[in-house]
């Protein structure tokens, strides 16, 4: 019988003796799945055996305490083993973002000063090129079989668990995504991260019989925290997706029975507009009884009764999302109509909110207490502080907790910045009300009138996506000629599916005429729900996707 929880609540110690006395509790218990059963699965004994020899290994490379590693390389077990290696080595840890151009894996490698560096076999070549371009002494580990050295070589070694590291040492430096600027080194502390590993496990009581499917790149700061570590220290079994594509997810969820998905937005986004779409195409007579359901199921909830399990059970089933229980979504904005929709035909769909300066998960729903356009509750072990609020209750939202960076690596004045008398100021703005946390947008896109009011772009943008005619949407305000203030400008990417749907006549080219149209009576009814001074002077659209990071934010910078 698996324990209900890992062995001890608080967590303490360093992460991978935390980890590794898992595995000894549990050694029989599958970890990894990945390549749909056909690449190598791991027992949490195996995982025990892997993550020492590879620790060894580095001892024997002239690996010492404090040194970094860095792994570049897409989702799979290996990747999560050399995390646990590197800490169990005395070292730091330094995910890279394996979407990264050269250039942008050179200037890390400049800046971050790591030493060793596990890379797949696509990345083998590059970084040994760019090491000797620039003159940096760096061991390239590749992850795979084809070069030299590589991860089997090291798991010939002894194996080797440093008893000399502090929880208040640097566990992982986190390279953030810049989607503002230049990116920051951000220190994460062993303590930080079981800190809030603690946390979500006592939010969500967490059962470790279960199936977590892994979609998120490894290097975001929610997959790797929440998706990787804490899966592992509750006991459950990660399945890595084969791929990104519905059918290939669908296929995962259904033969390993998942019971848990942790994604952002655009996910979810996509699981809901093909589950409709379907809908939309049955006969009338299932349209409207699936309408009524729906209606009823929303009836229940403000009522208190979850009926939706039972009234949606034979259309999640036919889905394939059957076994799935609970969703979690982070990592950027989720329209609250998405929320509502997956909460009210049957699944836990929890939304929260953080930052890789908090390790990341800050505030997270719970399964009854669910409100769909906040972003939860504070974590335990978390408080949150809203500095400054006006009329309406909005500030700057800061945090204090053990989850909290202790800054910036080789940044003082960014450092500065980000702490301020024992509080974490996160730059984002937003309001609490009744225990529940509400975004409001980011400090740094906020737009000010010439009369002086706050225009937050995230609101706007929420009622512009509302259309079924919007893809997405990017706000900003730009200076007037000779006068104060800002105007409100957006760039509009449209749904040219949707729109064919309605207006055949747009055929395979778009027709830039009628499309403008269709968007400019748009955003006229998103203006007229507006105060007169949130209200978009001039929109352009472009036809492409808007530029992103791995992680699917939007580069603003890019666009301002």
């Amino acid at each position: 019988m698996i324990p209900p929880q890992p062995k001890s609540l608080p967590l303490s110690g360093t992460i991978y003796q935390v980890v590794l006395d898992c595995c000894l509790r549990i050694p029989d218990r599958i970890a990894f799945v990945s390549n749909d059963g056909s690449g190598k699965s791991y027992r949490y004994s195996e995982v025990h055996e892997i993550v020492t020899r590879i620790s060894g290994g580095l001892k024997n490379l002239g690996f010492c305490r404090g040194d970094k590693a860095a792994i570049i390389s897409p989702n799979c077990p290996e990747w999560g083993m050399i995390y646990l290696a590197t800490l169990a080595a005395g070292g730091i840890f330094v995910p890279f973002d394996s979407s990264w151009k050269e250039e942008e894996i050179a200037h890390t490698l400049d800046v971050s000063q790591v030493k060793f560096i596990f890379c797949s076999n696509k990345w083998f070549p590059i970084v040994n090129g760019i090491a000797v371009r620039k003159n940096l002494k760096i061991t390239s580990v590749c992850i795979d079989s084809s070069f030299t050295p590589n991860l089997s070589d090291l798991l010939d070694s002894k194996p080797y668990i440093s008893n000399d590291i502090s929880p208040n040492d640097p566990a992982a430096i986190i390279y953030t995504s810049g989607t503002s600027g230049e990116p920051k080194g951000v220190i994460l502390t062993h303590r930080n991260i079981l800190a809030d590993i603690e946390g979500t496990i006592r939010a969500l009581d967490l059962p470790p019989d279960d199936t977590c499917l892994s979609i998120l790149p490894l290097h975001h700061t929610l997959e790797s925290t929440c998706g990787f570590l804490t899966s592992l220290i509750v006991g459950r079994r990660i399945v890595y997706a084969q791929s990104l594509k519905s059918k290939d997810l669908l296929n995962d969820i259904k033969k390993y029975n998942v019971v848990c998905i942790i994604g952002v937005p655009l996910l979810y986004e996509k699981i809901h507009n093909a589950i409709t779409k379907r809908i939309e195409e049955l006969p009338i007579i299932k349209k409207i009884f699936y309408r009524l359901l729906y209606k009823l199921s929303g009836f229940f909830w403000i009522l208190g009764i979850k009926s939706s399990k039972h009234l949606f059970k034979s259309m999640r089933k036919r889905a394939g999302l059957e076994s799935v229980k609970m969703m979690v979504c982070g990592g950027a904005p989720l329209p609250p109509k998405i929320a509502e929709w997956f909460n009210l035909i049957g699944f836990d769909f929890m939304v929260g909110y953080g930052l890789s300066e908090c390790a990341p998960v800050v505030t997270l729903h719970r399964p009854n207490g669910i409100k769909f356009d906040s972003v939860g509750s504070p974590i335990p072990g978390v408080e949150i502080e809203i500095s400054n609020p006006n009329a309406e209750g909005i500030g700057e939202i800061k945090v204090k907790g053990e989850n909290t960076s202790p800054g910036y690596i080789d940044n003082p004045q960014a450092t500065k910045e980000l702490l301020k008398d024992g509080w974490l100021h996160t730059g984002d703005l937003g309001k609490m009300v009744k225990g529940q946390l509400y975004i409001t947008g980011r400090k740094k896109n906020l737009i000010v009138s010439a009369a002086g009011k706050n225009i937050y772009p995230e609101e706007i943008e929420a009622a512009l996506h509302l259309s079924p005619f919007i893809l997405e949407s990017i706000v900003f305000g730009r200076k007037k000629e000779n006068r104060m203030g800002e105007e409100v400008h957006a760039i509009i990417v449209p749904n040219l599916d949707e729109m064919r749907s309605r207006f055949p006549e747009i055929g395979s080219s778009p027709d830039h005429k009628i499309v403008n149209e269709v968007i400019e009576t748009e955003v006229q009814q998103v203006n007229n729900r507006l105060a007169d001074y949130k209200r978009l002077i001039r929109f352009e659209i472009k036809f492409e996707e808007l530029e992103k990071t791995s992680t699917r934010k939007i580069r603003r910078t890019v666009y301002k």
